[in-house]
């Protein structure tokens, strides 16, 4: 017997989001993935029993022929012998530890090339840049559309991004949807620019601020994009309402 740690067994890269250590038997094994956040494993199946254990994060398992299963933290679930299934982290990542039996030669062998990641062709490349590159556009859209929603302001991000970023940061600042921080981190700028901005927005060309409102009132407002609940009017009371319902006497 021989008493054995996780930090002691070597971490095997499979691809740019996992990652695996290992341990066996002769009909038991033991993996311990470790998977970045919304990383994805292909569909497979194999003979071995698996008993999947969260550690850390969550991960969701997919299978054909029945609903998926989410497990957090010290979560787990038993995936019968050859049931297909995949798996996706969460956007936290996870560390997971699967029990194998019999024990999966195919880990041994490095032979399970579900878990091999594609060589990325030239085209491929170029894919990944611009899809990166149009996500970090999107960026300040998601920051703001989080921003309204603490603020209780509900409005689709899809509707966001139909106007330049600016404009739509512009109006929600000016009606006190966002702070002076919040509008900051939307646009990407320090202190000295956004004072700058305020200056620019506040001015304008004909350093009209009156004037400056009443284009903003035509121009930016967005009709039925940023509706906040409706207050409930509190009732008056029945003394109230006979106070109100009165005529004043002339004598008074």
């Amino acid at each position: 017997m021989e008493k054995r740690s996780w930090n002691q067994i070597s971490k095997e890269k499979l691809s740019e989001g996992i990652s695996r250590r290992m341990i066996w038997g002769k009909n038991l094994m033991a993996v311990r993935f470790e998977l970045s956040p919304n990383s994805f494993i292909p569909i497979h199946e194999h003979e071995s029993e698996q008993l999947t254990m969260v550690q850390n994060g969550r991960i969701t398992l997919h299978f054909a022929e029945q609903a998926d299963v989410t497990l957090g933290p010290n979560d787990m679930t038993l995936i019968p012998s050859n049931v297909p299934h995949s798996a996706s982290s969460g956007p936290e990542g996870c560390d997971v530890i699967d029990l194998f039996s019999p024990i999966r030669q195919d880990f041994i062998d490095g032979t399970a090339s579900y878990l091999a990641e594609p060589k990325k062709t030239s085209i491929d490349k170029k894919n990944e840049l611009e899809n990166t590159q149009e996500i970090e556009e999107k960026e300040p859209y998601s920051e703001l559309h989080g921003y309204l929603a603490a603020a209780g302001i509900r409005v689709p991000i899809e509707r966001l991004r139909e106007y330049p970023l600016e404009v739509i940061a512009r109006y929600a600042y000016e009606k006190e949807c966002v702070t002076m921080g919040q509008l900051r981190v939307v646009m990407g700028i320090d202190k000295k620019q956004a004072k700058d901005m305020l200056r620019t927005w506040k001015h304008g060309d004909d350093h009209s601020e009156s004037s400056y409102k009443r284009n903003l009132e035509r121009i930016v407002i967005v009709p039925n994009v940023f509706q906040q609940a409706p207050e409930v009017a509190t009732p008056k009371s029945a003394a109230a309402k006979e106070e109100n319902g009165r005529e004043k006497d002339p004598q008074d």
